[in-house]
C-alpha cells in the first residue's frame, strides 16, 4: 500500500495555504529555488571551468512548483529568472528569459495534466510522457522564445543561433526530465520500508556509485575500460536503483550522476577529456536523458509490479472472505430452514390454545404473549436470512421511523450498555420504498461501525428528518431534486482521517485488525442506499466523531395498513389434502388445523410413501401441500410425478426457505403457489382456498 512520508503531508498543508503572507512565502521559496538551482550549476565558472551547464535543473523545479502550488507561483518564477540571467546580459534579455521560463511552464503543466500525469510515478506512462513529450515541447518553446529574443537584440550572433537553440533545448529538457521527477519522488511517491537488507544495498550502491566517480575523474586507474565505459556500468546501478528503491532511489542516484556529470562537461575531465564544451554537453544531456528514462520507467515498474502483487493479495483476501460469507450464508439458510419449521408448530399451537380459551380467561394472555414471542423470533430469522443474502430484497413503502422503532431493541443489545443511545423520529412523512430488512441492515451495519468507534462508550443517536434536495445539492450528492426522508446516524467516537473516510465505503476496506472485520458492513449499507436511488455521505473529525448521513426519496402514498385478523374467522372447506411432511411437528399440526376447517386429511412423512399414497386410483386428492425438501427425494420431484397422474390436483408448496432462494437454486420453478414457513393458521387457511379458487377458475 502507498504510504506518505511527515515531509509529504507537511508540505501539503504548506501548500494549501492560500492566505497572501503564505502567497507571497511560496513565491519567495520558488524563487530563492530557482536562482539557488541556477547559480549551483554555474558555480564551475569561478573554478576555471565552463559556465556552459549541459542541465538547467531550475527550469524543472519551475514546473514542479507550478504543478504542486498552482500559477500563483508563476510572479517568483518569473522573476528569479529575470534576475538570474540580468546578472549575465542585458536587462531586456532578462526580460526575455523570465518571459520563457513561464511560457515554457505555462505549456508543460497543462501538457501533463491533457495526459493524465501522476505525479506519483507509479505507471510506466509517467515517466514517458514527462521526459519523451511534455518536456521536450516546453524546452523547445523556451528555447524558442530564449534564443529569437538574444538573435534580435544582438546579443547572439546569426551563426550561433541553430547551435545556441539546440543547447538551449537540451539544457532545459533534461531539467525538467531530471528535476521534476526528483521533486515529486520524495514529495509524493510511495515510500519504500525499511529492513537492515535495504540499508546494505543502498550502502552498496552509494559505494559503487563512488567508484564510478573517482574511476571517471581519474583518480583510480580504469585499466581495461574502454572510452565511456564509466558511463556504460553506471547504467546498472540506476536500474538497481529504480527496481529495488523505486523513484526515489532512481532520482537520488540520477542526482548524484548529474553532479558528477556536469563537473565532468564543464571541466573536460574522463570520457569528455578532449571534446569541445559543445560537444561535452551534448554527448552529457543525451546519456542523462537515456539515464533518466531509464532510471524512472524501472521504478515504474516496480510500482506497477507492487501494485500488481497488493492487488493479488487483495483479490485473494476478497475471494477468501466472500468464500467466507457464502457459507455463512448457507448455515444461516439452513439454520433458519430448521428454526421456521419449530416456529411453524409454536405459533400453530399457541394459535390453537389462544382459541380454546375464553377471552377473558388470563391464560390467553399467555398464549397471546407465547405467540408474539414466536412471531418476533420469526422476524429474526427473516433478518438472519436477509444479512447473509439469503433472501431477495422485497422493495415496499414503509415508515422509516416505524422501522426505526422495530430495531431499537435490537440496537440496544448489540452496542451495549456503556453507550448511550437516542432514537428520534423528526420526520413529517417517514415514507420510502425499500426493503424492510435491508433498511434495518444499514441501520445495524452503521450503528456497529459507530459501536467500534467507541470501545470505552459514548453517544449513538439515530434519527430521521425531512430533508428538501434543491438542483444544486443533487448535482453534488448524484441524485435527483426533491423530497427526501434522511436518516442520520452519529456517534462521539474516535473520529476518521481524510484517508479513511476517502475509501471508507470501498468493498472489503477496514481498519480493523485480520480476523475482526470483513470490510463489507459499510460497503453493503451503500450498495443498498444506491439501489433504492438514495445516497449516504460521511463527515468526521478526528477525536470528536461520525455522522452518516443517508437520504432516501420519499415516497408519495402512505404504507399498506395491515388488516386486523384477530376476529377473522378462518377460511375452511370439504376438500380432500395430501399432506407430505418430513418435519413430524409440523405435519402434526398442519393436519389438526386442516381437520379443524374441515378438511379431510392424508399424510405422508416422506416424498416416497406420498407419491405412493398420491399415485393409489382408490383415492381422490383436490390438494396436496408439499415441503420442497423432503428426505428421501424434493418435493417438486413428487408434485411433478403426482401431476402426471392427476392434472386436475393442485400443488401448495412450503418450505423455510424463502421462495426467492429456492426459485434461485433451481429448486422450484418461479410462480409456482409458495407459502413460507412460519406461517399462521389464517396465513395457511388463506393460502389453500386461494390454490383450491384459482382450481376451479380454470376448470369453468
Amino acid at each position: 500500500m502507498s504510504t506518505r512520508s511527515p515531509l509529504a503531508t507537511r508540505f501539503q498543508a504548506w501548500s494549501s495555504a492560500t492566505s497572501t503572507p503564505h502567497l507571497v512565502l511560496q513565491n519567495a521559496a520558488a524563487a530563492l529555488g530557482y536562482v539557488l538551482l541556477s547559480e549551483i550549476v554555474l558555480l564551475p565558472r569561478f573554478v576555471g571551468g565552463s559556465s556552459a551547464t549541459p542541465v538547467w535543473p531550475a527550469s524543472g523545479l519551475a514546473v514542479a512548483a507550478v504543478w504542486l502550488l498552482g500559477p500563483r507561483v508563476l510572479p517568483g518564477i518569473s522573476l528569479a529568472a529575470a534576475v538570474v540571467v540580468g546578472l549575465r546580459a542585458p536587462w531586456p534579455v532578462a526580460l526575455t528569459g523570465g518571459f520563457a521560463a513561464v511560457g515554457e511552464t505555462l505549456l508543460v503543466v497543462p501538457l501533463l495534466r491533457r495526459l493524465r500525469f501522476d505525479d506519483r510515478l507509479e505507471r510506466l506512462s509517467d515517466p514517458l510522457g514527462l521526459s519523451l513529450v511534455a518536456a521536450p515541447l516546453g524546452a523547445a518553446a523556451a528555447a524558442t522564445i530564449g534564443t529569437t529574443a538574444a538573435w534580435a537584440l544582438g546579443t547572439l550572433p546569426t551563426t550561433d543561433l541553430a547551435w545556441g537553440w539546440l543547447l538551449w533545448l537540451l539544457r532545459d529538457w533534461l531539467g525538467i526530465a531530471m528535476c521534476v521527477p526528483l521533486v515529486f519522488a520524495w514529495l509524493k511517491a510511495r515510500q519504500v520500508p525499511n529492513s537492515p537488507l535495504r540499508v546494505i544495498e543502498a550502502t552498496a550502491l552509494l559505494l559503487g556509485l563512488l567508484v564510478l566517480a573517482l574511476l571517471a575523474f581519474g583518480l583510480l586507474p580504469s585499466g581495461v575500460l574502454p572510452p565511456g565505459g564509466v558511463a556504460l556500468l553506471a547504467l546498472p546501478l540506476i536500474a538497481w536503483a529504480g527496481l529495488r528503491f523505486g523513484a526515489r532511489g532512481a532520482s537520488a542516484v540520477l542526482a548524484l550522476m548529474t553532479v558528477a556529470a556536469i563537473a565532468l562537461a564543464v571541466f573536460g575531465l574522463g570520457p569528455l577529456r578532449g571534446l569541445t564544451i559543445e560537444a561535452a554537453r551534448t554527448v552529457t544531456a543525451v546519456y542523462l536523458l537515456l539515464a533518466s528514462t531509464i532510471g524512472h520507467l524501472l521504478a515504474a515498474m516496480k510500482a506497477e509490479r507492487d501494485d500488481i502483487r497488493q492487488k493479488r493479495v487483495q483479490l485473494e483476501e476478497q475471494l477468501r472472505h466472500a468464500q467466507k460469507m457464502e457459507s455463512v450464508g448457507r448455515l444461516a439458510g439452513g439454520i433458519a430452514h430448521d428454526f421456521n419449521n419449530l416456529l411453524t408448530a409454536i405459533i400453530g399451537y399457541a394459535d390453537i390454545l389462544r382459541e380454546s380459551l375464553e377471552p377473558r380467561d388470563p391464560r390467553r394472555a399467555d398464549a397471546e404473549e407465547v405467540e408474539r414471542a414466536a412471531l418476533r423470533a420469526a422476524e429474526l430469522t427473516r433478518q438472519m436470512l436477509s444479512f447473509s443474502r439469503r433472501e431477495t430484497a422485497k422493495a415496499k413503502v414503509l415508515d422509516l421511523s416505524t422501522a426505526l422503532s422495530k430495531v431499537e431493541p435490537m440496537l440496544r443489545r448489540m452496542i451495549g450498555e456503556d453507550i448511550q443511545l437516542t432514537v428520534s423520529s423528526r420526520a413529517v412523512s417517514p415514507f420510502v420504498r425499500v426493503d424492510a430488512g435491508q433498511v434495518e441492515q444499514v441501520v445495524l451495519n452503521l450503528a456497529v461501525n459507530a459501536r467500534d468507534a467507541m470501545p470505552k462508550g459514548g453517544r449513538l443517536a439515530v434519527e430521521t428528518a425531512d430533508v428538501t434536495v434543491d438542483e444544486a445539492e443533487a448535482v453534488e450528492l448524484g441524485v435527483r431534486p426533491g423530497a427526501y426522508v434522511g436518516l442520520v446516524v452519529s456517534d462521539t467516537g474516535t473520529g476518521m482521517p481524510p484517508g479513511v473516510r476517502a475509501r471508507i465505503f470501498e468493498p472489503y476496506f477496514t481498519t480493523k485488525e485480520a480476523g475482526k472485520g470483513t470490510g463489507l458492513g459499510l460497503s453493503t449499507a451503500y450498495g443498498i442506499i444506491r439501489q433504492a436511488e438514495g445516497t449516504i455521505t460521511v463527515s468526521s473529525e478526528m477525536g470528536v466523531g461520525s455522522t452518516f448521513r443517508v437520504l432516501l426519496p420519499r415516497a408519495e402514498e402512505e404504507p399498506a395498513t395491515e388488516p386486523d385478523t384477530s376476529a377473522q374467522k378462518l377460511p375452511g372447506g370439504t376438500e380432500h389434502v395430501l399432506l407430505v411432511e418430513d418435519d413430524a411437528s409440523v405435519r402434526r399440526l398442519t393436519r389438526e388445523l386442516l381437520t379443524r376447517l374441515g378438511y379431510t386429511v392424508t399424510e405422508a412423512a416422506s416424498g416416497r410413501a406420498g407419491l405412493a399414497l398420491g399415485t393409489d386410483d382408490t383415492r381422490h386428492f383436490d390438494l396436496a401441500i408439499c415441503d420442497v425438501i423432503l428426505g428421501d427425494m424434493s418435493g417438486t420431484a413428487m408434485a411433478e410425478a403426482l401431476l402426471a397422474l392427476r392434472p386436475a390436483s393442485r400443488v401448495l408448496y412450503v418450505s423455510g426457505y424463502t421462495d426467492d432462494a429456492i426459485v434461485r437454486t433451481g429448486v422450484l420453478d418461479e410462480g409456482k403457489p409458495f407459502l413460507q414457513k412460519p406461517f399462521t393458521p389464517m396465513e395457511l387457511a388463506r393460502k389453500i382456498r386461494e390454490v383450491l379458487q384459482e382450481r376451479e377458475a380454470g376448470m369453468t
